[in-house]
């Protein structure tokens, strides 16, 4: 038959014990995950949490074990590096904070061309104003207060 040969891909087999071992690691990076931290081998604490903490420590022993799941061990389980906790009550400024990250306000954060709610209701007073249909009635008063508030024309009252 000619045309497209399809490769064949290697299977590759594990053993019983290594199926094991890396469902153990998995299981280990669920607990990982849910909890931000590696599991606690405290009495005090949750007896899965000790079971998990043992296996982790089994792990790390074994000699086949840095090489069987070398490839699966991003997270450095094995090395015995520490997980740093992630607290999830952190807003995203705390959580990039956390990890060192600076971040410069984004412009879209920025109101530019919006009046603030102050500004707002000043301008939907004004709009809000009514014309006082006897004006020229007042007039002269307001002229008469305008002419004494100029400076050099106020009179002060006697001090007593």
């Amino acid at each position: 038959m000619q045309g497209i040969e399809v490769e064949k891909k290697k299977q590759v087999t594990r053993t019983p014990r290594e199926e094991r071992i890396i469902a153990g690691v998995e299981d280990i990076r669920k607990i990982v995950a849910g909890h931000g931290r590696l599991p606690q081998p405290s009495e005090d604490g949750d007896m899965s949490q000790r079971l998990y903490a043992v296996r982790l420590q089994r792990l790390r022993e074994l000699p086949e074990s840095a090489d069987l799941l070398a490839d699966l061990d991003a997270d450095g389980l094995l090395s015995g590096a520490e997980v740093t906790p992630v607290a999830d009550d952190l807003d995203d400024d705390a959580l990039l904070a956390a990890l060192g990250v600076e971040v410069e306000a984004s412009p879209i954060t920025e109101l530019k061309h919006v009046r603030s709610n102050t500004e707002r209701k000043e301008a939907e007073d004004i709009a809000n104003r009514q014309r006082c249909e006897d004006f020229e009635t007042f007039q002269p008063l307001f002229e008469k207060v305008q002419r004494e508030l100029e400076p050099g024309s106020a009179k002060h009252a006697p001090s007593s």
